[in-house]
């Protein structure tokens, strides 16, 4: 009876003393070096195999010091003279962090880059004369943003933000002068310190039909976004050729590399990302014109596109490029009666609503509104529209002013318009008709 008891009552190993105690087995191991905990070994050695009574573990939890006040207080009498040392380190002897970007101003020629204070931290000489006023490059800095006359959007041509994850933030930069048929744009990459880490020319000497195009092309804009969501930000620039529709884009990775690149046969007014089959990567929709169509479009890039460009035929067609790469090209019919600015149905806004809807603006003032799938469900009219139709109206160009009747009628026609590209040419895309108040 008593040899059973005495095996209740033994612990054999350091794990199962550990848990006896609550604590960890450094914890316990400590303990035994400090403050005597009783533990026992099968042999005399230091590595053999431990055990301990669960009766003396008790007395000594009862007896055992409550705090090590002495080590304490040593510890603190160390550590007050050691944080005055560390204090006095970096007040005098640790040399002070660089500044970060924060702000700029524009000086002449100059980009002038400041720190949150307004201090100047260095200066970029462009070397070009008439560079772009400070209010011109307000109106362009870091995001899209609204354009003080008509609908359409500013993109970026300044960033400060750090695009290579090394804490430091980067400057990038798009030159732009008043007399904008001087020469073409380029990007520049540069450092916290001022150092160029890369520049990025756009576009090339390209054929569409028969006829060689310049390579000369003047950056609309550019974004950073992370398409692939892997804490390294992609950079798109978007721009166009000096003279004639082909309109690039260009997707670089933080090194300044061009990873692959789009074509379209017209210009690029907006840009949107979004994550639309929920598969980890943000695709890109692109919005504009088609100059071979006259008529607006929306196309839908894999974030892993191949390089192409859009569907075209002829004389808009470059021998060059991969046609068709798009998830999804989109054209949308001419609506507004008679010759004007407004008759193509440019796309110059894209929106995601409620992370549900692609909604596509036109210049006159009609959104067309698809589900994720591409399902045309809603059309809506502006006040910009109504108006532009009254005008017509008033010119004998319709036969009725704007009215709900008016409303109903165009929506069922233009749902019917609305065309997409299958791959091997044009076909009217899936649509479900709604009654709604068009307001």
């Amino acid at each position: 009876m008593v040899a059973k008891e005495n095996q209740k009552d033994k612990l054999i190993s350091w794990k199962e003393i550990a848990d006896y105690l609550d604590s960890r087995v450094r914890t316990c191991q400590r303990w035994e070096k400090e403050f005597g905990l009783p533990v026992h070994r099968f042999i005399d050695s230091s590595k053999s195999r431990v055990f301990a009574y669960k009766k003396e573990l008790d007395k000594w939890l009862q007896s055992r010091p409550k705090d090590n006040k002495k080590n304490k207080l040593k510890f603190l009498l160390f550590l007050i003279p050691a944080a005055a040392l560390f204090g006095l380190y970096f007040l005098f002897f640790k040399p002070p962090s660089p500044s970060q970007p924060h702000d700029f101003t524009i000086q002449d020629s100059e980009l002038v880059i400041l720190n949150k204070k307004k201090k100047e931290l260095w200066r970029f000489d462009t070397g070009l004369r008439g560079l772009k006023s400070e209010e011109f490059y307000r109106n362009h800095f870091q995001v899209k943003r609204n354009a003080k006359k008509g609908p359409r959007r500013n993109m970026p041509l300044l960033m400060i933000r750090d695009i290579d994850q090394d804490k430091k933030k980067d400057v990038l930069f798009v030159p732009k002068t008043i007399d904008t048929t001087v020469e073409g744009s380029k990007l520049f990459c540069l450092d916290n310190k001022q150092r160029e880490m890369w520049s990025f020319d756009p576009g090339r000497e390209m054929t569409f039909g028969k006829k060689t195009y310049t390579s000369l092309y003047f950056i609309e804009g550019f974004t950073l976004i992370d398409l692939y969501q892997d804490q390294r930000p992609e950079i798109i620039v978007l721009s166009k050729n000096q003279y004639m529709f082909p309109t690039q884009v260009a997707v670089l990775n933080p090194t300044g590399n061009m990873q692959r690149e789009y074509w379209n046969s017209g210009r690029i007014y907006d840009y949107s990302f979004y994550d639309l089959d929920q598969d980890g990567d943000k695709e890109m929709l692109l919005g504009g014109c088609n100059n071979e169509y006259d008529k607006g479009f929306l196309a839908v890039l894999e974030a892993d596109f191949k390089s192409g460009g859009s569907p075209q035929t002829g004389y808009y067609k470059s021998a060059e490029l991969l046609q068709g790469v798009e998830k999804k090209y989109i054209l949308f019919p001419r609506n507004v009666a008679g010759k004007n600015e407004y008759n193509r149905g440019n796309i110059i806004r894209i929106y995601i609503i409620n992370d549900k809807i692609i909604s596509a603006e036109t210049k006159s003032g009609l959104y067309f509104e698809f589900d994720f799938n591409f399902v045309l469900n809603e059309i809506r009219f502006a006040d910009r529209y109504e108006n532009l139709h009254n005008q017509a109206f008033q010119k004998g160009l319709t036969k009725e002013p704007f009215s709900p009747q008016v409303t109903a009628k165009l929506k069922s026609e233009l749902m019917t318009q609305v065309l997409y590209y299958d791959g091997q040419g044009w076909a009217r895309i899936s649509v479900v008709a709604q009654n709604k108040d068009p307001h």
